[in-house]
């Protein structure tokens, strides 16, 4: 009578999104690693280690995009400062492993608190940069850098046009720009939305960007439920507002659609969208998304409300009720009750 296929939500979570050859890099990485054991950062493997790294950053070539999604996630693997240091003594002349090397630094001041030694990373950012002058990813590490100093506009500015000269809607240097010019480091309420307009009027749809309005928007819904008090309990509201409702339903009517979204974290920023859809308790509209995400869950945005992979399948389960619960019936059973 009714239809009965339920795709299974997502069973694991998956940094590498969609990217297959990243993924198979990341597996070989795990075991390699595994089999190293304790000795890793004693290991003299002359490259059988970082070579998979090296080969997935290098069939990027110069898309720039791909190239930026790799480097991220192979930055947040554990050991990845380690095979960054070991591959740099092999290769002295490789803008690669010192990108790797800044990257993982960074992730891990920005996931554990360590203190990054910045004089060090800014002076390799500059080497990579001299080494690769095409790539915008020495310049997108140098933002990072600037935002752990809390660094004035007048020393932002300049690294910022530098990404924009090379890659002009690099989404992870619109995302370090979006927090520097938040209140809560460098700029204000006023100066985000001013930077938020610049973008939306400027960039073509489907951009890399094109995520760049929710997540600030999902960043004002969370502040409002770690305040407290009325302002928590009326935080649900937020995505009831005409500004936020017309936001998140452009997102809906296009982000979904085959081919509109081509970037490498398309699938993230669908994450971003279905956990918007959830939060504003409109699982019936989340179920195309997770439709469009099929198996690729990420941790963020579904860590902000405890374990992410229990939380994607809890929203995935709702949709898939909320749209089957407005399912017509089959055409085989029309005919035959018609008959």
């Amino acid at each position: 009578m009714w239809s009965r296929r339920r795709p299974k939500p997502p069973r694991r979570l998956r940094p590498e999104l969609d990217d297959n050859q990243l993924a198979r890099t990341l597996t070989h990485l795990e075991a390699q690693i595994a089999a190293q054991g304790d000795n890793l950062a004693q290991s003299n493997d002359r490259g059988a280690l970082t070579y998979p790294i090296e080969q997935v950053l290098r069939d990027a070539a110069d898309d720039w995009d791909r190239r930026m999604h790799r480097l991220l996630v192979l930055s947040t693997v554990p050991e990845a400062s380690v095979l960054a240091r070991q591959w740099r003594k092999r290769d002295r002349a490789g803008a690669d492993a010192l990108l790797l090397q800044v990257f993982a630094d960074l992730h891990r001041a920005r996931a554990t608190g360590a203190a990054l030694p910045i004089d060090e990373t800014v002076r390799l950012c500059r080497h990579a940069a001299a080494l690769a002058p095409p790539d915008p990813a020495p310049w997108v590490a140098m933002l990072g850098c600037l935002r752990v100093q809390r660094a004035p506009g007048a020393a932002v500015q300049p690294v910022w046009e530098a990404v924009k000269e090379r890659d002009r809607w690099n989404r992870e240097a619109h995302r370090e720009m979006l927090r520097y010019v938040s209140p809560e480091e460098c700029g204000s309420s006023a100066l985000t939305v001013q930077f938020l307009d610049s973008v939306t009027v400027a960039a073509p749809p489907g951009a890399p960007v094109a995520a760049l309005g929710l997540t600030h928007s999902l960043a004002v819904y969370r502040r409002a439920l770690s305040s407290g008090g009325i302002t928590a309990l009326t935080a649900h509201r937020h995505w009831n507002q005409p500004h936020e409702r017309a936001l998140v339903d452009q997102a809906l009517a296009t982000w979904p659609q085959p081919g509109f979204l081509t970037h490498a974290a398309a699938p993230a920023d669908l994450n971003i969208l279905a956990y918007v859809l959830t939060k504003a308790a409109r699982p019936r509209d989340a179920w195309p998304v997770f439709e469009a995400i099929s198996a690729v869950a990420t941790v963020w945005p579904w860590e902000l409300d405890g374990d992410p992979l229990q939380q994607v399948q809890e929203a995935h389960r709702r949709a898939f009720r909320a749209q089957h619960r407005h399912q017509p019936l089959s055409r085989t059973y029309a005919r035959r009750k018609s008959s």
